[in-house]
């Protein structure tokens, strides 16, 4: 299916484009798919993890400024009083670096995490720079074991390949909602 759909769009920007906007969705799973994508040479391996990465850092940044837009539109301030941005403000608000780290590794957080850095006032510069090594750290992690091991297997499951990666994606996404309700009955 995924196949078919890079294969109509003969234009090289699209699976570049397609990566960026799937990592809007679910950025681990877009890492991983972006890595199956580099593994079965449906796109470079650099320009795959380059697309995963801008991505996610659109994301994050988004996310970032609507936290610092809450600061001055009332309305928007009072639907951002969620239990999980109000505790992370004030650790944001003592070690940005740390805590944007914390935050890239913990599924279920981010959206809250980067969202509270805009309102616990965290300057841009450092948010950027903590927030670029945090993805390029998570982001290499996932992407480049998942185009090793696409690489390695690909080859004895290629028939098998586009049943089992919809399964695997699904598996994984169930996992990272189970953690994220761990952690909100946590908060």
């Amino acid at each position: 299916m995924l196949e078919d759909l890079l294969l109509y769009y003969d234009h090289p920007v699209w699976p570049i484009f397609l990566v960026v906007i799937s990592t809007f969705v679910l950025e681990d799973i877009a890492i991983i798919g972006a890595g199956f994508l580099a593994a079965s040479e449906k796109m470079a391996p650099g320009l795959a993890f380059f697309a995963v990465c801008l991505g996610i850092f659109i994301g994050d940044t988004a996310l970032y400024l609507l936290g610092r837009l809450a600061l001055v539109w009332p309305w928007l301030r009072h639907k951002m009083r969620q239990p999980l941005i109000r505790r992370q403000m004030r650790p944001l608000q003592l070690s940005p670096w740390s805590q944007i780290m914390l935050i890239r590794c913990m599924p279920g957080i981010r959206t809250f995490g980067y969202i509270a850095c805009g309102l616990a006032r965290v300057h841009p510069v450092p948010f950027c720079l903590a927030n670029v090594v945090s993805i390029v750290g998570w982001a290499a992690a996932l992407f480049f074991t998942t185009l090793y091991l696409g690489r390695q297997f690909g080859e004895e499951l290629h028939g098998y390949m586009w049943y089992l990666l919809p399964v695997a994606l699904v598996l994984f996404w169930l996992g990272q909602r189970r953690i994220k309700r761990k952690i909100e009955t946590q908060v």
